[in-house]
């Protein structure tokens, strides 16, 4: 697996841990509370419901993009062998060559003569291969696999935010005044991961749909291979 997603997933386990550490600390906080403060566990507890939804909508986002989470060293094992069987029919040139066939030797008539001009149009079918099509598929899957690098790379810097801010929550338990304070500061934390993940997974459909389009259009400029005889 790419290390960038196995930190993700090592990252939303100490989010795991941390949402159930303030739960705890919560919980014990309320049962600590004298009865003339029930006003701080009555708008506790309604803040508290508010962020129990949003952290539903967090791992239910988790658990979408995690299920699709692309493979950047597949693809680019992919780029480089279209590259590699395209430079392998590229080479196939060195032998259409007129010093290098026999045509001219031991073939003659009409027929010899029409196959020799289509040498030139044999020797740019096999370049186009290359520079016409395996250059851009190649390209378009390693522009792909660079986009999954960035957006995992993008849901790491998203999650160590969140973590900084269930820290924060975290402290605040320690406290009366802090107590209500707590599930503001793990929405507020769990609303910007979701905004800055929903960012990366914009860039990422947008990424792959530019690969998408390339991989399409890409084979209407192959160059066709030429017919070899006119009727």
């Amino acid at each position: 697996m790419n290390p960038i997603i196995e930190r993700a997933l090592e990252l939303l386990e100490k989010i795991r841990q941390k949402i159930d550490e303030i739960v705890r600390l919560v919980n014990a906080a309320l049962r600590l509370l004298p009865a003339a403060l029930s006003w701080v566990a009555d708008r506790l507890r309604e803040a508290w419901d508010g962020m129990l939804q949003k952290i539903g909508e967090m791992w239910k986002a988790i658990s979408e993009f995690f299920s699709h989470v692309g493979d950047p060293f597949m693809l680019n094992g992919a780029a480089q062998g279209w590259k590699t069987a395209a430079a392998k029919v590229s080479r196939i040139n060195d032998t259409i060559m007129d010093a290098n066939l026999s045509v001219d030797d031991k073939w003659t008539g009409s027929g010899a003569d029409q196959y020799k001009q289509r040498i030139e149009t044999q020797r740019r079918a096999n370049t186009s291969i290359m520079a016409d099509y395996a250059e851009n598929v190649s390209g378009a899957m390693t522009g792909l696999a660079v986009a999954i690098g960035v957006f995992w790379g993008a849901v790491v810097v998203a999650i160590l935010t969140l973590l900084g801010a269930l820290a924060g929550a975290a402290v605040a338990t320690g406290t009366i005044v802090g107590l209500p304070a707590v599930p503001v500061l793990v929405t507020i934390g769990i609303v910007a991961f979701l905004a800055a993940v929903g960012t990366g997974v914009a860039v990422l459909f947008l990424s792959a749909g530019q690969a998408r389009a390339t991989m399409t259009s890409t084979a209407a400029g192959i160059a066709s291979w030429p017919p070899l005889a006119n009727a």
